[in-house]
């Protein structure tokens, strides 16, 4: 477990690097917040062909961490062009390049997590949290560095964190293989299923303020004139309380449905984003990002377990890639494009209040889904001949 939590620790440091400071590395290379929205856009567009498809060669080549440490090794020589360019335009292209590898590092780390915590008989959030501590002590030591030596230095930074994700990788074990070969039919069934797909559609109304929030966050703080380091403090208090709340989630997943659990973070959500929506200096975003432990944390545990249970073992990658399309695919390429757009013509307060409006919708939509579940298990229960144990 030591061996693992190190690995996802250092590697979900560099996502600090991409997901937090790059946007603002990106303002420093002269492009405003909707172009900013655009390239995280579709960056993110890319993600939904690519996820789905290392997530199947996974599955196909029964192997997790081989094709994840390809994964970051290719990342790490594209940021290399990412990092040297300095036009939109080559910077859009090397971006879609970069993303095409790197967008399902995190799905599969995470694949790898869920499938070593199922083996071992582990609590999977309590090795999660160490990516949120690893986000979290990152965030804060990039503040201090990137106001000491330049924004222009952040591909030093990212270089130094991928090298490092690479060493630990090699003290990972890799997961054990499903016995039952896949195949496209199998992976065509599982994408079509009514259930998951209309479970990914509430994923999504959720996941688009959230993934705005993301890409949008160290700009909106910059314009409310916050340093650096007051940007890495609020991803610090982010990440650190969520890694509170990814100890305790499994006892939570024992107690309740894994859809109450999702109804939970869905109305934390909608207080956030009014929060957000309202506040008017620095100081009440990085309260406010304490929030985060109650609503992604519960929304990931939740829905990474809900998928586990509708797919079938031997496409655990490709079911886990179709939560990462969702939430990190089509919410990026929702929450920055439209997002973006929004907050540079209309300011964030705007933004973020049309995005407690589709936090609620998604809220109240769960809702219904969880009444309709019950409602069948009822009827199931007191059927002829069915026994419900």
């Amino acid at each position: 477990m030591v061996r693992i939590s190190l690995f996802i620790y250092v590697l979900f440091s560099s996502f600090g690097v991409m997901n937090i400071f790059f946007p603002l590395y990106l303002k420093s290379k002269g492009l405003d917040s909707g172009q900013i929205g655009n390239l995280y856009a579709l960056g993110a567009f890319v993600s939904i062909f690519a996820q789905p498809l290392w997530g199947f060669v996974s599955d196909k080549t029964k192997t997790i961490k081989r094709v994840l440490q390809m994964l970051i090794i290719s990342s790490l020589l594209l940021s290399i062009g990412l990092f040297s360019v300095k036009t939109y335009v080559f910077i859009l292209l090397l971006y879609v390049g970069f993303m095409l590898f790197y967008c399902s590092v995190g799905p599969l780390t995470e694949t790898l997590c869920l499938a070593y915590a199922y083996e071992n008989k582990k609590d999977f959030g309590k090795i999660r949290m160490w990516g949120e501590v690893g986000v979290g002590t990152s965030s804060i030591l990039l503040g201090v560095i990137v106001e000491r030596i330049g924004i222009q230095s952040l591909w030093m930074v990212y270089a130094v964190i991928i090298l490092l994700s690479i060493f630990a990788s090699f003290w990972v074990r890799d997961t054990k293989a499903s016995t039952t070969p896949v195949n496209f039919k199998a992976l065509r069934k599982v994408m079509t299923q009514p259930k998951l797909l209309w479970f990914l559609f509430l994923i999504l109304l959720l996941a688009i303020p959230n993934r705005m929030n993301d890409s949008m966050l160290g700009i909106y703080l910059s314009d409310l004139h916050a340093t650096e380091t007051q940007l890495g403090f609020a991803w610090l208090v982010a990440t650190l309380c969520t890694a509170v709340a990814l100890l305790f989630v499994g006892n939570l997943l024992k107690k309740w449905n894994e859809l109450v659990i999702f109804i939970f973070a869905g109305f934390m959500y909608v207080i956030r984003w009014v929060i957000y929506s309202q506040a008017d200096n620095p100081y009440v975003l990085v309260a406010a990002q304490a929030l985060h432990s109650l609503t992604f944390p519960l929304l990931l545990v939740a829905s990474l377990q809900y998928i586990l249970k509708i797919v079938p073992a031997e496409l655990k990658a490709t079911g886990q890639a179709a939560f990462a399309v969702t939430f990190g695919g089509l919410g990026m390429i929702i929450g920055s494009s439209v997002g973006g757009h929004i907050f540079e013509q209309f300011g964030p307060q705007t933004a973020y209040g049309a995005g407690s409006v589709l936090a609620l919708i998604g809220t109240i939509a769960a809702v219904l889904t969880y009444v309709k579940e019950r409602k069948s298990i009822v009827r199931r229960s007191h059927s002829p001949g069915t026994h419900i144990r």
